[in-house]
């Protein structure tokens, strides 16, 4: 199953209060490009998504929703996995989530209600679905123009489910009994004969459960030193043997205190990412130059953009500070700007609507403020260096 758009509203965060975001290729796809994924022609996925900002501009808030997408579609509970307890405190009333994905060559269309408080057990309370609906769209009704709007989606769609009018003939009550699971992966099921299934993965700590094959191929990208690392005991224990060294049995603090946290950051990764790449799955990274140089961070998107490393089309959702690293990423309609509107707001910024000269260099466009909110405002850093020009004393 593939995502290819989503849709929240009533975030007090974003502009207008909506979260929108594009996950299908809506610009032109050369016969060569291994950047994206086909579905059916026209439909292809992107196999790459970019969020860029400043602090505080939205950036995780967007890897946290698309999070909660995907739990909405695999049929998980809404409250749980990498999210935090504070997302609900995010909406100012009850949103409206769409979602269309695509399944066993067709198309679905998932519409929501999420409402804060939905549950009346403790371990339910949090966000719960009070309304859905599931409708299926037949894959070879609908153009890529057709994915842009909502409501063309809608009048090509047919309604398969109301989650309030379920009747006797529902087979799967425990879904119906806890608000806070979607019927949808249960309706798609019952209409398509396989249950859809989301791999999904977040990059959230360098920890290392369990040795894998090739595991010191991966460690030497990042330190050449390397000979082998083994891990023991789930992760508490690691034999770690630098070349011409002797071996050396190490507890996880230890592990930490001979390699480098981008060593350690850079394993995580890789590991996270071959599961997803094998399965075609979805691996979220925030703020992935952290602990990284630019041309290792390079190597991971590489790992995504071709088609003998991800042959099922899995895709990486990285938020990053530094522009620099999208100008790696050679097309424009998969990467977003978080801008910081005037009333403080974040704006999700779609660059290829932005700008459609294809020799702009993404990061020169981001830097020099051309979409606004993208850099610091003047009058905030003036009035920084006001503050460290009285602060601070002079010889």
């Amino acid at each position: 199953m593939k995502i290819l758009k989503i849709y929240f509203d009533h975030l007090t965060m974003f502009k207008d209060g909506i979260f929108e975001l594009d996950l299908y290729a809506s610009d032109k796809v050369p016969a060569a490009d291994e950047s994206v994924f086909e579905l059916g022609r026209p439909i292809y996925t992107n196999n790459s998504i970019a969020f860029a900002g400043i602090n505080a501009s939205g950036k995780t808030t967007a890897l946290n929703l698309l999070e909660l997408a995907c739990r909405i579609v695999n049929g998980y509970p809404v409250n749980g996995g990498s999210l935090p307890s504070s997302l609900a405190s995010c909406f100012d009333a009850p949103s409206t989530f769409r979602c269309l994905v695509w399944h066993e060559g067709c198309m679905y269309l998932i519409e929501s209600t999420l409402c804060d408080g939905a549950g009346e057990s403790p371990e339910e309370r949090g966000m719960g679905l009070v309304e859905e609906t599931v409708s299926r769209i037949a894959g070879g009704s609908i153009k890529k123009s057709d994915l842009g709007s909502w409501d063309d989606l809608v009048s090509k769609s047919t309604l398969l489910y109301r989650r309030a009018s379920a009747g006797e003939d529902w087979d799967d009550w425990t879904v119906l009994a806890s608000p806070s699971i979607s019927i949808s992966a249960a309706v798609i099921k019952r209409h398509s004969g396989v249950r859809p299934k989301i791999i999904l993965m977040r990059e959230t700590g360098y920890r290392l459960q369990e040795s894998f094959e090739g595991i010191d191929d991966v460690l030497r990208v990042f330190d050449s030193r390397i000979e082998h690392l083994e891990a023991r005991d789930s992760g508490r224990a690691f034999l770690l043997q630098f070349t011409g060294g002797e071996p050396m049995l190490l507890s996880e603090e230890g592990l930490g205190e001979v390699l480098s946290s981008g060593t350690l950051r850079g394993l995580a990764l890789v590991y996270r990412a071959m599961h997803v790449l094998d399965t075609g799955g979805y691996l979220l990274v925030d703020e992935i130059e952290n602990h990284l140089n630019r041309q290792l961070v390079n190597v991971v998107l590489d790992l995504f953009a071709a088609a003998d490393t991800n042959p099922h089309g899995a895709t990486l959702v990285f938020t990053t500070h530094y522009p620099q690293l999208l100008d790696h990423i050679h097309r424009k309609d998969n990467v977003f700007f978080l801008a910081r509107s005037v009333d403080d707001t974040a704006e999700v910024v779609k660059y290829s609507t932005r700008v459609k000269r294809i020799e702009n260099k993404k990061s020169e466009v981001f830097v020099s403020n051309f979409i606004k909110g993208t850099a610091p405002r003047f009058v905030d850093v003036r009035a920084l260096k006001s503050l460290v020009e009285k602060t601070v004393r002079h010889g």
